[in-house]
């Protein structure tokens, strides 16, 4: 099996690496804050990294955690990739043969497992998404075919993430802006828990199990095995037009039970509004409120993606969200 990693500091310490075993932070003696070096160490040097695995340090909750994944890395995602999203979406349940819909969400909206996500200034329609990220392996810089029995050569690791999503920035703006609406600061709690994976854990990918709570309600449930447009087809595709670097991330889409949704109200703010901008945002606004809450200062978000059999655990997510 493979290795969870996170970064954490103590009390007037540092911030650096650590192991978890049974819930327990270990120290890992390996220098520099880089999660491609770290991954370096790990995938080609095992017993150097074996080596650099000391004492613990105290559990999960005693000490402070950050983002496992520096902000320097291209943070790539999927959308309406699970079959329930696309219902409440608007859509049909869709297939692989739809179009994989792939954007970019800027690294800089990166922060840690258990930090505030701040609602921006005039944002109305704040919105959660629990992912599974996927972190490479290798660098592509040309087309390549990358099959289901290949993944491994390309997919190094997992991480919990959370694609928080300002709607009425998406929604609201001229040509649909899905990057500003998606790209604030603070808009994707990463980690705790980066999962190094070995051969064996491959085959617990379309095991995993997501969940988000808010305000300990349980809103979003889902495996893997329901991805639309599984990985390899999707990094085949995503190697075909842009590089992808060692380190990169791949969000790859969330299921149902996020806040926004398509009822006929919306529909019609945004066909009857598509050439007057703020008349579109403040109909839409006005819809999507009128059918539920969204985000506000002080709601509590909870969220945990694991095997079915407990094998592989990503740690868990711990965001309350505030204004600025």
């Amino acid at each position: 099996m493979g290795v969870a990693v996170v970064r954490y500091a103590l009390p007037d310490t540092p911030t650096r690496w650590g192991i978890v075993r049974d819930q327990t932070v270990h120290t890992l003696n390996l220098e520099g804050d880089d999660h491609r070096e770290l991954m370096r160490c790990y995938f080609e040097s095992r017993e150097t990294f074996e080596a650099a695995i000391g004492g613990s340090v105290g559990t999960l909750s005693e000490v402070t955690l950050s983002a496992p994944l520096r902000r320097d890395i291209q943070l790539l995602c999927q959308g309406l990739n699970y079959a329930d999203h696309r219902l409440e979406g608007g859509l049909d349940k869709g297939d692989e043969n739809d179009e994989n819909l792939l954007f970019f969400k800027a690294a800089s909206s990166i922060c840690g497992p258990n930090d505030a996500i701040v609602r921006p200034p005039g944002c109305e329609l704040l919105d959660y998404e629990i992912e599974l990220g996927l972190v490479l392996k290798n660098t592509i810089n040309r087309p390549v075919t990358i099959t289901e029995d290949r993944l491994q050569e390309w997919v190094g690791g997992l991480v919990i993430a959370n694609d928080v999503s300002a709607r009425d920035f998406m929604f609201g703006a001229p040509a649909m802006q899905w990057f500003r609406g998606k790209s604030q600061r603070t808009f994707c709690p990463l980690g705790p828990v980066l999962y190094l994976m070995d051969s064996e854990d491959f085959q617990q990918l379309y095991n995993l199990k997501l969940t988000l709570n808010l305000n300990d309600e349980l809103r979003q449930e889902a495996t893997t095995d329901q991805l639309i447009h599984k990985p390899a087809k999707t990094l085949t595709e995503l190697s075909s037009f842009v590089d992808l670097r060692t380190g990169d991330c791949l969000l790859t889409g969330t299921p149902g039970g996020v806040q926004v949704g398509v009822n006929t109200r919306s529909a019609i703010a945004i066909l009857l509004n598509m050439r007057n901008d703020k008349k579109r945002r403040e109909k839409f606004v006005s819809a999507q409120l009128a059918r539920a809450p969204f985000l506000q200062p002080g709601d509590r978000l909870h969220s945990t993606i694991q095997s079915l059999d407990g094998s592989i655990q990503l740690g868990e997510q711990y965001n309350i969200v505030c204004d600025i």
